[in-house]
């Protein structure tokens, strides 16, 4: 199980346009998933929703535990809904000990040691794509490599060139 939070979705799709990085996962056995909150943050931007919407497979999980919801929001007010969410709904999948992995980009990563979640980045992810399943060539990551370093989207440059190595 894959938990995706907007921004990877949103980088992903718009900024590295490489929707396999999805169908990988799902070869591969993996459920994707996003939260109610999630699928509406995607659903206010209709050119990335209908990108989204053409990527089938995504389930959306819309019961995420409330009092989690406003204990994380009350504690890290500069998170949003999304993040929040997706944290939510990785600490309800440790605590039942199901099988799942949080795709979220830098401010809600940094809290996976406190709640004690399993989380990658978006550039985690690809690369375990590449390294692990072997599923991405070396001129896969050249060109998202390029497409995301040209694009407005923001991912540190020492974790952008993990893609060149």
């Amino acid at each position: 199980m894959k938990i995706f939070d907007a921004s990877s979705i949103v980088c992903l799709l718009r900024e590295a346009n490489f929707p396999k990085a999805f169908e990988i996962c799902k070869k591969h056995g993996y459920d994707l998933f996003v939260t109610k909150q999630v699928y509406e943050e995607l659903e206010k931007n209709p050119e990335t929703f209908k990108l989204f919407k053409a990527c089938k497979g995504f389930s959306v999980i819309d019961d995420v535990d409330e009092q989690c919801l406003s204990k994380i929001s009350k504690r890290y007010p500069w998170l949003h809904a999304g993040e929040i969410s997706v944290l939510c709904a990785g600490i309800d999948k440790e605590q039942s000990g199901d099988s799942y992995r949080c795709i979220i980009d830098e401010r809600a990563r940094q809290l996976k040691s406190k709640y004690g979640i399993k989380v990658n980045g978006t550039i985690g992810l690809l690369l375990w794509q590449k390294e692990k399943l072997n599923e991405l060539t070396n001129t896969d990551c050249n060109e998202i490599y390029n497409s995301i370093k040209c694009s407005s989207f923001w991912i540190k440059e020492d974790v952008l060139k993990e893609l060149l190595r």
